[in-house]
């Protein structure tokens, strides 16, 4: 009897301690998370389930975009805050896989447009008028200096996550 109320307590005190760091890891977590998705404007050919329309910010644009973003935050090598006239934008340069997918993208998508998410919501456009390919994309949009900043260090946070792999 003594033996089992041992081990009660014995996987109590594990409950409790894995829930303790699992809350400070989801609280951590929380923290330095961010989510980047640059998706593509979606073509007509395509099954409807695989698009979405989007309202960008501060326009009456709405543009059908592709539900899978062709570059995430874990194509991202670093990122720093950029002055603009507008406030801060955010200059990201991408890993080898990025450079080769912004490549890719800027080469096959000449005349339309590219939809850069924040944290899950539009924050802009780039209408693609040239091939990048030295892996380098500002982001100007509608978000927040202060919230601009976050992003660049969360992405660097990830970013240096993601090189030392």
């Amino acid at each position: 009897m003594q033996r089992l109320k041992t081990m009660g307590c014995f996987a109590l005190a594990t409950v409790c301690f894995i829930g303790c760091s699992s809350i400070d890891s989801m609280r951590k977590k929380a923290e330095e998370d961010v989510s980047l998705g640059i998706h593509e404007e979606a073509s007509s050919l395509l099954p409807a389930e695989t698009q979405h329309t989007v309202e960008i910010p501060h326009t009456n644009v709405k543009l059908t975009v592709s539900l899978f973003p062709a570059l995430t935050e874990r194509d991202v090598q670093s990122a720093e805050l950029y002055d603009t006239a507008g406030g801060k934008a955010i200059f990201l340069r991408f890993d080898p896989h990025g450079t080769i997918m912004l490549e890719e993208i800027t080469t096959r998508d000449r005349g339309q447009y590219l939809v850069i998410f924040l944290n899950k919501r539009p924050v802009g456009t780039w209408f693609v008028d040239q091939r990048i390919i030295n892996g380098q994309f500002l982001v100007e949009g509608d978000f927040t200096d202060e919230e601009a900043k976050k992003a660049v260090e969360a992405l660097n946070k990830l970013g240096e996550k993601n090189n030392s792999r």
